[in-house]
């Protein structure tokens, strides 16, 4: 008996789509990390992904979808799930010592930012003159500061700290900041790796008593 499934509901058909979707993202992304949020068009996005320009509409619906999208995979590697249950923040946690998990940060930091500091950069800007991409701006923030509540916390358990657990989060949200990776390493020329150095040494001193 012939199957009553429509030939777009197909595992193949699916994952065609998905594999569409992601490169239609991934373009997006390094189209707004390097010409801005403006500067993006929906069909330069369209022509780097190999798709036809309805396509990305028919997808997104708009351009301020397709960012926020692009933000949630460079933020997440392309994993699935909130950034706080990725194995990378999990690692750094689980960290036996005080000081091997406050280089993990610095390591994470980097990693991260070398995907979408830029990208996160045009988020900000635009943020300024549009209130849902600053909706956005602002749940990168609160994301970014309850991980570094969360880091704090167990940090806490594991050396004394210097100064007060929240000042221990202010620290880890401020020497984080991808504003911060941004400047070093594109406006300075600092080599990543010498970023992720500098950001662990001043977070050891910081952060841990001697």
């Amino acid at each position: 008996m012939a199957s009553d499934r429509k030939p777009q509901d197909s595992p193949l058909r699916r994952a065609q789509a998905a594999a569409t979707r992601t490169k239609i993202i991934d373009a997006a992304a390094s189209l707004f990390a390097t010409q801005g949020y403006d500067g993006a068009r929906i069909d330069d996005v369209a022509a780097a992904a190999g798709v036809a320009y309805p396509t990305v509409y028919k997808a997104f619906g708009n351009k301020r979808s397709l960012l926020r999208a692009a933000v949630d995979l460079r933020m997440t590697g392309g994993t699935d799930g909130d950034v706080a249950q990725l194995d990378w923040f999990r690692e750094q946690l689980e960290a036996p010592t005080a000081e091997q998990q406050l280089r993990l940060v610095a390591r994470n930091a980097r990693r991260l930012y070398d995907r979408a500091g830029k990208l996160l950069e045009t988020v900000r800007a635009t943020a300024a003159r549009d209130d849902e991409i600053a909706a956005l701006w602002r749940a990168i923030h609160d994301d970014r500061l309850a991980r570094a509540r969360t880091t704090a916390e167990r940090l806490a358990t594991k050396a004394e700290l210097r100064g007060t657990e929240s000042d221990a989060v202010h620290t880890l949200w401020t020497l984080t900041v991808p504003e911060l990776y941004v400047l070093q390493t594109e406006t300075i020329g600092l080599d990543p790796d010498d970023y992720e150095r500098w950001v662990a040494d001043l977070l050891v001193a910081a952060l841990l008593r001697p």
